[in-house]
């Protein structure tokens, strides 16, 4: 979970047995995140705890279960907790000082989304779809790392039993159609937003993908607006994009293991990694940075 200090409401520190809250790290509609300490022992060790803000129905209580079990799976270093801020700050950070990601960096973000999807994948039995991977959940670290977070609402299909079929839920604008229409998904409906969330980096707004009929013409928009970045991206760049962004699953790529290897030829990773940490260090210092 993102350790951001744009959070700066005053609120009671609550009690929690063997973890010393310190401050709130963010606040949901259901939930709240703080950085906490554990107390005892011979090391100190920085955790995230997710506390209900509100009482929760059975329902509920099983989500924030199911979150704590899924979590627990992953080992990957593209999902954890890190100390940062998220790539909707950064981004909007940035582009007040008339400054914008280059290509190579949006293309290592993707890459490092698909990989953690991958290990999500490889972590459930069955697999598992996140259905919310937008900025907000996507965070850069002071060593300029990109993390997967928030898997708060995802599906794991070895427990899909007790999520109700056809339950929308998510940030609409990062939906694939799929997603919009309520259908089945799998991860290639997070490859779709991996898509989104690269357009948006690269060209400053996000398309609208919109239901029904409409969806094939909004998407044929976002392949020519891409194809008339040119010479200003990567060859090939815009293709890989467009095909997170195919509006049928069958043309996107199989995995997220196939989509970070069709990403991973348009970026060098140890440049990358540096630049988003002088990123991160040159907005660490605004009020809207973390």
């Amino acid at each position: 979970m993102v350790d951001q200090r744009e959070v700066t409401d005053i609120v009671p520190r609550p009690r929690c047995d063997r973890f010393a809250l310190v401050r709130p790290l963010g606040r949901g509609g259901t939930a709240e995140t703080w950085l906490a300490r554990r107390e005892g022992g011979l090391f100190q060790e920085d955790v995230c705890i997710k506390r209900s803000h509100r009482y929760l129905d059975r329902d509920g209580r099983r989500s924030l279960l199911e979150e704590a079990r899924l979590l627990a799976r992953i080992r990957h270093a593209n999902v954890e907790f890190v100390r940062g801020m998220d790539l909707r700050v950064l981004s909007r950070a940035l582009a007040c000082r008339g400054r914008v990601l280059r290509p190579a960096v949006v293309a290592a973000v993707a890459m490092y989304l698909c990989r953690a999807l991958a290990a999500a994948q490889r972590a459930v039995p069955g697999g598992l779809v996140h259905r919310d991977v937008t900025p907000h959940n996507v965070l850069v670290s002071l060593e300029g790392e990109i993390k997967l977070a928030d898997f708060g609402i995802a599906r794991a299909f070895d427990r899909e039993q007790w999520t109700r079929a056809g339950l929308v839920k998510g940030k609409t604008g990062f939906f694939s159609p799929e997603q919009l229409r309520g259908d089945a998904l799998d991860v290639r409906s997070d490859l779709f937003a991996v898509g989104i969330i690269s357009f948006e980096l690269l060209l400053g707004y996000r398309p609208i993908i919109e239901h029904g009929a409409e969806i094939e013409l909004r998407l044929a928009e976002c392949r020519a607006a891409l194809a008339r970045l040119g010479p200003a991206i990567p060859l090939g760049l815009s293709d890989a994009i467009a095909c997170l962004l195919a509006a049928e699953r069958s043309d996107r790529p199989a995995s997220a293991d196939a989509a970070a290897r069709l990403l991973s030829g348009f970026t060098d990773e140890q440049r990358v990694i540096d630049e988003l940490r002088q990123n991160v260090a040159d907005v660490c210092g605004s009020p809207a940075s973390y």
